[in-house]
């Protein structure tokens, strides 16, 4: 428990720092001629845009013995955050953006229950662009993706752990954004790497890492290396005054040989239903075909399509 507190401590104090409205980050300008005491601001941080949001979600159900009913006590914890922080001047664009998410759940109250995680992911990503014409820039960008905690699959077998994997592309190539709430981008030259901080060899197969030649039991490598192209599409948009909102993001990413298509797509959508309480859903879906899964006969298998979805009602604050 001490570490979901600290991670909520975490979120809650990330997106508090980056509370920053355009009036605060003028009016704060503004003083940076006259300086206040030793610290002055550069005259161009009004061209900063940063802002993002925080969500946190409790669900606890108590059963009694005598519950004909049936079912089983569950206490569940989950908590999001989306933070950004977008810079533009002249003919220049620099975006930064990261989404946290972490969730437990335990089920029944005996001495063999425990809490399971049932969401965990960090995603992050920069780009940097320069505009070529009216709606396209030359951009260079980095997008990533890991986790915070270890995972488990339903035999109780470790299969993840932070850092395990650690997925990164790299590209360059251009970018055709007509708005601030849609952009196409094309990369011809993109590289992907995936690192897996664990010697832990079902937990290096489940992240698809190549085997080494000639070890048996089978062993593999820790990291890997691909190159080649990519794309990435981002849609987004707000109604209402913004009480209902979205956002999606497709990336994808294949070696020149052409034979398979790494997938990663994330939907969020959130309805605000009072000033702090919303609905949010969710949905994560991955197809990487060199991941794997261990079977019910103890075998390593590909995975195939992931699929994950997270519908939520709780605490919800936007800044």
């Amino acid at each position: 428990m001490k570490n979901i507190f600290v991670l909520c401590l975490f979120l809650l104090v990330s997106g508090l720092q980056a509370q920053q409205d355009r009036a605060d980050i003028t009016g704060a300008a503004a003083t940076a001629t006259r300086g206040i005491g030793s610290r002055r601001l550069p005259p161009d941080s009004v061209n900063w845009q940063l802002g993002g949001d925080i969500s946190i979600n409790f669900s606890n159900v108590t059963l009694s013995d005598n519950w004909t009913g049936g079912g089983e006590s569950s206490v569940s914890f989950g908590s999001a955050s989306n933070l950004f922080a977008n810079y533009k001047k002249d003919k220049m664009i620099w975006e930064n953006y990261a989404f946290l998410t972490y969730g437990i759940i335990q089920t029944g109250k005996d001495e063999t229950s425990k809490f399971v995680k049932n969401s965990d992911q960090i995603s992050f990503g920069s780009r940097y662009g320069y505009q070529m014409t009216n709606n396209w820039y030359y951009t260079a960008a980095m997008l990533g993706r890991t986790q915070f905690a270890k995972g488990k699959n339903k035999d109780d077998i470790k299969t993840s752990d932070f850092l395990a994997p650690a997925i990164m592309f790299v590209s360059l190539g251009l970018d055709y954004k007509p708005s601030n709430n849609f952009s196409v981008s094309f990369a011809p030259a993109m590289g992907k790497a995936t690192f897996v901080r664990s010697k832990n060899q079902i937990v290096r197969a489940s992240a698809g890492m190549p085997e080494i030649e000639g070890t048996d039991p089978k062993k593999y490598e820790n990291s890997h290396y691909e190159f080649g192209c990519g794309m990435v599409l981002k849609l987004g948009g707000e109604y209402f005054n913004k009480r209902v909102t979205y956002s999606t993001q497709l990336e994808l990413f294949s070696t020149y040989e052409f034979n398979n298509v790494d997938v990663l797509w994330d939907f969020q959508s959130r309805i605000a239903l009072t000033s702090f309480i919303s609905a949010g859903l969710r949905i994560n879906l991955i197809y990487f075909e060199s991941q794997q899964i261990r079977n019910s006969e103890g075998d390593m298998v590909p995975a195939g399509v992931q699929v994950r979805n997270n519908f939520e009602i709780g605490f919800f604050y936007a800044f």
